[in-house]
């Protein structure tokens, strides 16, 4: 089977099972949403002929049977309840495990059978009105009368709607085109081949019609000849579209024709009408969105040689010619090398949104096992992180959320008996905040009490009783991401007994990022991870330790300082300084790198250099030997054996061409 398009059914059917999740969602909400319904189906229906023109047998049956039943629902022929409404996501995560069981083996392992039986039983028990005592959705309707629906033949030659169609949707600059397209005559797939014209039509323009038809195709309904008709509007041009069309395999003809229609049929204001209406209905055409999907690790390869373009640029600046053209020259080169460096880095941007829409449905599929009341309130899903990022990101907020649900959220009874509303709140959100993104997850549930939780540190020998007396309340509560530490005394089939917060906190730093807690007893809980934009090029201030060069992150520095050896104090044996009455603990950074030289020699210089720094929970100011400069560094990985050196996250090439090493100030004792 062609990589190429196996590839296309796997992002398109990861695509339509996160749509079938949210509509169904909101079906369940508004039962009589004749537009989400109507989504549904699309969806289904777009399923169904994906998984046929791929062969896949039981993927087709198993969409097959769900369409029906979706189409009863809209001609309002089952009425919907709970249980229809579980039906059809058991039949989501059906079609989901389909597709893994396909990305795994290249089989259809999954079992559907059992499935398609009850939905069938299903089907039957719901037909007609409900019967009193049934699970209604509240606003169902059922029973409507609706006029017969006929079946219209398309016709190769336009109708007066086609011309309307048209006349819509075109614009000045663009063709009305007609495309012919023949097949391979030895062409076994041509089904295949068809969806992926149709599918190619689509990304090149608006596609009005075809003959055979999008549904026939689809559905597999029709023997195709050796030819396939479409009709298209575009801007682009005609050779740009007979080549991205004889790109598809197996098709050896593309012959293009231009159409002049005649519009005066229709006038402007009619024009308007037409729009406006078509606009408020569900089977209303959408404009494809101008845009081609790009495999990440190419994506990965572009970054890598900008990074590499950024580091020549910057040896190309300490070359320091003293001449006006070449000055002239790294003045462009630098505004060219940041405007790819910006464009890339929006070209891995994607909106967090794509994880945060998966979060309603883990929501209220717990808390009905767990017989809890739930509403699960989301903003910041526009909020654009890199890629890479994203995709590392999904486990940790999945644990994060089931344990809110689980050991958080307490039953509606409990909630009322303490003077709560019976439903439970999770705020699940997102937004920049400088170079970073921070994503907040709170409830209002039983919250956690920072002396229980460091009791059973005690017990767990995490820490001595006598060293527990001097910790903080949030110190108490860091317990929680200790490898093996548990809130909960029972285990529970959703998420154990809460273990699995260090894998939270070993992920996200794995990232660069943070992560923090905050709760009291009875009002509930707030998790907060901060990450940066991106991972691959960062801005870092250069400094000396020792003879060596290090890049220090600059959204880790609060401030560099240059003070008299005087300034610095003694208290309770730790080093400090004290800027502006604020009293901060010093160290030598040499001494943290573990360099092997005079840790008091600074006490001889006449000015001291440090950079404070945020650690996640304290600011430490580094005394180091020397300030260099700012500069945007490239970040390497120090690969899988060196990728754990302590107070190290990474390395960076500078301009004389040796290799700097990246501070990880979270390291620093």
């Amino acid at each position: 089977m062609d990589e190429e398009y196996l590839k296309m059914f796997f992002d398109e059917a990861e695509e339509y099972i996160q749509s079938l999740n949210e509509d169904i969602l909101t079906l369940e909400q508004e039962p009589d949403n004749e537009e989400v319904i109507n989504s549904i189906f699309r969806a289904a229906h777009s399923l169904k002929g994906m998984a046929a023109t791929m062969g896949f047998d039981s993927l087709t049956n198993l969409t097959h049977k769900m369409e029906n039943a979706l189409d009863l629902i809209r001609n309002d022929e089952l009425y919907l309840d709970t249980d229809l409404i579980d039906a059809l996501f058991d039949g989501i995560d059906l079609i989901n495990e389909l597709v893994e069981d396909i990305k795994r083996s290249g089989e259809e392992e999954t079992n559907v059978d059992d499935y398609v039986e009850k939905l069938n039983e299903m089907i039957e028990s719901h037909r007609g009105a409900p019967v009193s005592g049934d699970k209604t959705l509240a606003g169902s309707s059922s029973g409507k009368e609706l006029p017969e629906k006929g079946a219209e033949e398309l016709e190769i030659s336009l109708d007066k709607d086609d011309r309307k169609e048209i006349f819509e949707h075109s614009s000045s600059g663009d063709e009305i085109l007609q495309i012919e397209v023949k097949f391979d005559e030895d062409s076994m797939l041509r089904s295949v081949r068809a969806y992926m014209v149709l599918k190619k039509a689509e990304e090149l323009g608006y596609l009005v019609k075809s003959e055979p038809d999008r549904m026939a195709i689809e559905d597999d309904d029709v023997e195709i000849e050796d030819k396939l008709y479409l009709l298209i509007i575009s801007s682009l041009g005609r050779e740009e579209i007979k080549e991205e069309i004889l790109d598809i395999i197996e098709i050896v003809e593309a012959n293009i024709t231009a159409l002049d229609i005649n519009f005066d049929e229709f006038t402007e204001d009619e024009k308007n009408k037409t729009s406006d209406s078509s606009g408020g209905s569900s089977d209303s055409k959408i404009e494809v969105s101008p845009t081609v999907r790009v495999d990440i690790d190419k994506l990965d390869k572009l970054m890598n040689m900008v990074g590499e373009l950024l580091i020549n640029k910057t040896q190309m600046e300490d070359l320091n010619i003293d001449n006006d053209v070449y000055k002239d020259i790294i003045q462009q080169l630098d505004r060219v090398t940041m405007e790819l460096h910006h464009v890339v880095m929006q070209i891995r941007m994607v909106p967090i949104g794509g994880i945060f829409n998966r979060f309603p449905r883990l929501v209220r599929d717990l808390s009905r096992d767990l017989d809890k009341e739930v509403d699960l309130n989301i903003e910041g899903a526009d909020t654009e992180l890199d890629r890479s990022i994203i995709d590392e990101l999904a486990d940790p907020l999945v644990h994060i959320i089931r344990n809110a649900v689980d050991h958080g959220i307490e039953k509606p009874d409990v909630r009322e008996e303490k003077g709560k509303p019976r439903t439970g709140q999770i705020d699940l959100s997102a937004y920049q905040k400088g170079s970073e993104i921070v994503i907040e997850i709170e409830d209002d549930g039983r919250g956690l009490d920072p002396d229980e939780i460091a009791g059973q540190a005690v017990e767990k020998g995490l820490v001595s009783s006598e060293e527990v007396e001097t910790l903080s309340e949030m110190e108490k509560l860091d317990f929680i991401f200790s490898p093996g530490f548990s809130t909960s005394d029972e285990a529970s089939e959703v998420s154990g007994r809460g273990v699995g917060m260090d894998v939270v906190k070993r992920v996200v730093e794995s990232l660069d990022g943070q992560v923090s807690l905050e709760s009291e007893p009875d009002q509930g809980t707030l998790i907060t991870i901060s990450l940066p934009l991106t991972l691959a090029i960062t801005q870092a201030l250069m400094v000396k330790i020792d003879r060596e060069t290090f890049a220090i992150p600059l959204d880790a520095i609060s401030e560099t300082l240059t003070i008299d050896p005087a300034e610095i104090k003694t208290v309770r044996g730790q080093d400090v300084i004290v800027p502006r009455d604020t009293t901060i603990p010093v160290t030598e950074a040499a001494r943290q790198l573990n360099i092997n030289i005079d840790f008091d020699r600074y006490k001889e210089w006449e000015e001291i250099p440090v950079v404070t720094v945020n650690t996640g929970n304290r600011v430490v100011g580094l005394i180091i030997d020397e300030f260099l400069n700012q500069q945007e560094i490239v970040v390497k990985s120090l690969g899988e054996y060196l990728g754990n050196v302590e107070n190290i996250s990474g390395a960076t090439i500078i301009g004389d061409g040796d290799v700097a090493l990246i501070l990880d100030v979270r390291d620093i004792a």
